[in-house]
């Protein structure tokens, strides 16, 4: 017996899934997650069936322009946790000192 292929509404709702799995393990810079996560948002990209998408109702249409936006949304938000604990991680380095920025984005201290 074979297993029948997750629709596009299905696929899109695991593909969801897969990047809040990220965000998850970027929160936790758990990086055993998120290199499993994104591998399998990699997947799930790569099986996600575009043409459909574009045949399909409008419903499916509108459901991926919502997830895509939910996604790039997503995505923001864990680029800013790498940033954030790449940072943290910079700044145990003993040679290099912590910079604080003003509200205009300058180093303070600076003139």
């Amino acid at each position: 017996m074979t297993e029948a292929s997750p629709t596009v509404d299905e696929t899109l709702q695991l593909l969801l899934h897969a990047v809040e799995s990220q965000l998850a393990a970027a929160r936790t810079a758990n990086a055993g997650a998120l290199v499993a996560s994104t591998e399998e948002r990699r997947s799930l990209q790569d099986a996600l069936d575009v043409e459909a998408i574009r045949r399909g109702s409008a419903t499916t249409t509108a459901e991926a322009a919502r997830v895509a936006l939910r996604i790039r949304s997503l995505d923001s938000r864990i680029r800013t946790c790498g940033e954030i604990i790449t940072g943290a991680i910079a700044a145990l380095s003993p040679d290099r000192a912590p910079t604080t920025y003003t509200r205009f984005g300058m180093v303070r201290g600076m003139r």
